[in-house]
């Protein structure tokens, strides 16, 4: 009785060989899956109170990055022109809080997200753990247990970037253009 990587021989489907050479080559699969994404967000649910913070905060934060460009409209047209001092006094203060505000939404909803993602991929991890224990022991015949982990590793890195930092850049973008485009249409 020998060492069975896999099934059919040693060049067949399952062999060493195949297996080897296959190694490292990933199975692209859609760029969105509507189904994956709604998997993912089982595992976002009890933790809604999370999103609806980093979501809040990300439109706060969205809201006073267009503040501090309109400020600064209003100090050259009303107050610089003018040589209005106290009145400029008051924007520099205005503008110095809104930055405050920007800084502070800003690492509030980092911390969320991460918050966030952490929680998730921990609850994702004990899934996928369980998973892996349960599986029938022909199931490590067949694959390289190495290779397993490896994809484990690598598409749990993908979610959490995607959690913490992808939708982030997605999302909380989107809004600062979309309201830049009407302040600079309305002015």
């Amino acid at each position: 009785m020998g060492l069975r990587i896999g099934v059919g021989g040693s060049m067949g489907p399952g062999g060493p060989y195949s297996v080897i050479s296959s190694f490292g080559k990933s199975q692209e699969g859609a760029a969105f899956n509507p189904r994956v994404m709604q998997r993912l967000l089982g595992f976002v649910r009890p933790y809604w109170h999370l999103l609806a913070l980093g979501a809040t905060l990300m439109a706060a934060g969205a809201g006073l990055n267009l503040l501090a460009p309109y400020l600064a409209k209003v100090a050259i047209d009303s107050f610089i022109r003018l040589g209005d001092v106290a009145g400029l006094s008051r924007i520099a203060v205005a503008t110095a809080i809104v930055y405050a505000g920007i800084y502070g939404t800003s690492f509030g909803q980092t911390y969320t997200l991460s918050l966030l993602s952490q929680r998730v991929l921990a609850a994702l991890r004990g899934q996928l753990f369980r998973h892996l224990q349960e599986l029938h022991l022909g199931f490590h015949d067949v694959h390289i247990v190495g290779v397993t982990i490896s994809r484990v590793i690598n598409d749990v890195d993908v979610i959490n970037n995607l959690l913490s930092q992808g939708l982030v850049s997605i999302v909380g973008d989107l809004p600062i253009v979309v309201g830049i485009v009407v302040v600079m249409l309305s002015l």
